[in-house]
């Protein structure tokens, strides 16, 4: 079924890119091409009306596989067999309840008014009625083109994006029906072109020029419009080498750069010998022309394929090479940086050669301007190389959360505190016994990507005493690991948080979801770019006039933006019945335990663990969900912590937007 899906899809996106291509050939290069030859070509009608009947056969090539394709989509969102899915209720039930198949019944009136308007332009005898139904087809058929961008992934994209990303899409369509399918007529032209008599002999060149004006056009276009869908489509360079979409897309690519190639040496050197009435010239033209038109045939071929795979952006990617760039080396060496900077200077004053070169027509000048450029780039790669594995660009499917932190601290002590110690420092228990001592996983969890932790994990290290831990442990299992060790290493740098407020750090606030006065559940991430939040954990009855005057100070929170959620130390004290925090609208937040055991991480003042009893901890988050102060047991007496706050929240108020707090661990 997928290989019959590709092959539909390919004719049908072919057919539909010749289809406005021949139109947009006739109305931008041939017509203008023809009027200054004025009725010097023979048979100029039988000319004129090829990319015409091109154009005919195209739409009827459309329309069968459009049929075959409407029949398809039909069986795949049946379920049924295409055999058993082809039947009045199934199409019936598709077409009347999908996007995709309100589209196409769209396309199909289109269709039907093009098969009207070309079957005109083909018997009309009226050169300037010919030329406007030839607009009106023209301008359908890139309505008919386009309309395609609502059957690929665009139509997938989220509400926000869907707009911006459907018009790249379209851009897309347009500029490949432009180029591409306007090169079967420039061939077809190119070899009646030794038919023209001599008086018109330059007519070629300016065919081809004009064609290549219509080219470079699209090209750019193209360009634009496909970097667009590649930010939505695939994300980064491992998403484009690391998976199947990605590497399709390169094949893609590389096909496109031969295109170019072609289209450059008939540009910069076969067009400018046509008007010598150089026959080899010609004759390479229109080769190449057919070159270019092949390539883009196997690019429509790839697209089909590209339509039915899950783009890059939503696959983890495999990285297929043992190394990778990274700038860990130039924090790490004054060496590397000091090279670095060279490798930079040499590549500008290289830039600057090849520039001179271009302009002064010295071909040895810009060939080792070109060259120091390569040195440079490979001296560079070299230098920024570090070891990596296959899983070294997968991004962590848990979320940073109160429950993930939890969960992986009761399989890390289990599993790793015995080598590890119980805060990863390596200095558990067992090290005595082994030859060389384990890592210092907070440095680790800090330093590496996730993906290279859970190769390691999973792995282990040859040559070191660190076991692989697969298939033991799943990979959910392993993932929770490395968001504790994430946690771990966010908790070493809470260490430093103070009072006030600092300049900004990397340091995430775990999300968790609360429930506060009998109104619906939330989250801590929902607080983002809404509030700033006063995390309080309290425990009564120590805390309760603590409580009281926060929450009587909860109109001053509410006009300065801030929201105060207060959670129950999971050690909290018995508490004192009967007694309220407020008169009315609570602060008190319903949640897990979980959520007070993951925060006591960062309330840590020392090393150890349990180096202090936590009777009252109160954090500010920022709107973008970072920790930026805390406040480690209760105000003492005569100390105005309220004062204080207020300062620090007016600071963080005067902050400029940020990036929310990232969700996955990465660098």
């Amino acid at each position: 079924m997928n290989a019959l899906f590709v092959a539909v899809r390919a004719i049908h996106f072919a057919s539909a890119i010749l289809l406005f291509g021949e139109l947009v050939f006739v109305l931008c290069v041939a017509k203008p091409v023809w009027r200054v030859a004025d009725n010097a070509i023979p048979d100029r009608s039988d000319v004129s009306r090829w990319p015409v009947r091109v154009a005919v056969w195209s739409l009827m090539a459309s329309i069968v596989s459009g049929v075959a394709w409407l029949a398809i989509e039909a069986a795949a969102m049946s379920g049924m067999p295409l055999s058993q899915a082809v039947n009045r209720t199934t199409v019936g039930v598709v077409l009347g309840q999908t996007l995709f198949c309100r589209v196409w019944i769209l396309r199909a009136v289109v269709g039907i008014v093009l098969g009207a308007l070309l079957t005109a332009i083909m018997v009309t005898r009226d050169d300037r009625r010919r030329s406007r139904l030839t607009i009106g087809a023209a301008v359908l058929a890139g309505a008919y083109l386009a309309a395609l961008a609502w059957a690929g992934h665009a139509a997938a994209a989220p509400p926000a994006e869907r707009s911006l990303h459907l018009t790249s899409d379209a851009m897309h369509l347009l500029a490949a029906g432009a180029w591409l399918g306007a090169l079967p007529g420039l061939a077809y032209l190119l070899g009646r072109a030794e038919q023209m008599p001599g008086a018109v002999s330059a007519n070629p060149a300016d065919l081809a020029r004009r064609f290549s004006t219509l080219g470079m056009l699209a090209v750019g276009a193209l360009v634009a419009s496909g970097l667009g869908n590649a930010w939505y489509l695939v994300g980064d360079v491992p998403a484009l080498v690391g998976t199947d979409y990605g590497r399709i897309l390169l094949a893609k690519l590389a096909l496109f750069a031969v295109m170019i190639a072609l289209a450059l040496v008939n540009r910069l050197r076969l067009t400018p010998s046509l008007h010598a009435r150089n026959r080899a010239a010609l004759h390479a033209l229109r080769r190449n022309a057919v070159l270019e038109a092949a390539a883009g045939m196997l690019v429509v071929v790839l697209v089909g394929v590209l339509g039915i795979t899950v783009p890059a952006a939503h696959q983890a990617p495999v990285w297929p090479f043992a190394r990778t760039l990274s700038w860990k080396p130039v924090y790490e060496s004054v060496g590397i940086s000091t090279a670095l900077v060279f490798a930079a200077s040499l590549a500008l004053v290289a830039a600057a050669m090849v520039l001179r070169g271009f302009r002064a027509r010295r071909s040895a000048l810009w060939i080792s301007g070109l060259v120091a450029i390569c040195l440079a780039v490979s001296v560079s790669g070299w230098l920024l190389a570090v070891p990596a594995h296959p899983t070294s660009y997968l991004v962590s499917p848990l979320r940073f959360t109160t429950s993930s932190i939890v969960g992986g601290s009761a399989r890390y002590a289990r599993e790793c505190s015995a080598c590890h110690g119980s805060q990863g420092r390596g200095d558990g228990p067992a090290v005595a016994a082994l030859a060389l001592k384990p890592a210092n996983l907070v440095e680790h969890a800090s330093q590496h990507r996730a993906g290279d932790l859970f190769w390691v994990i999973a792995h282990g290290v040859p040559g070191t005493s660190m076991p692989a831990f697969a298939p033991q442990l799943t990979d959910a299992e392993i993932w929770e690991l490395i968001v504790f060790l994430r946690a771990q290493a966010e908790a070493a740098d809470a260490r430093t948080l103070t009072q006030r407020v600092e300049p900004w750090r990397p340091i995430v606030a775990p999300d968790f979801t609360f429930e506060i006065d009998a109104q619906p559940q939330e989250s801590l991430r929902e607080q983002r770019g809404r509030f700033v939040t006063l995390l309080v954990f309290y425990a009564l009855p120590n805390s309760l006039p603590r409580l009281r005057a926060l929450a009587a100070e909860a109109r001053r929170f509410a006009e300065t933006g801030v929201r105060v959620i207060a959670v129950q130390l999971a050690i909290s004290l018995p508490s004192t019945t009967g007694e309220s925090v407020d008169d009315g609208k609570s602060i008190l937040a319903i949640t897990r335990p979980d959520v007070a055991t993951a925060y006591a991480m960062f309330a840590r003042r020392g090393v150890e663990p349990g180096n202090e009893a936590l009777t009252h901890i109160e954090f500010l988050i920022d709107r973008q969900g970072y920790l930026r102060a805390r406040w480690i047991a209760l105000p003492e007496t005569g100390n105005n912590r309220d004062l204080e706050m207020f300062a620090q929240i007016e600071l963080l108020n005067h902050e400029p937007p940020g990036e929310p707090a990232a969700e996955s661990h990465g660098h």
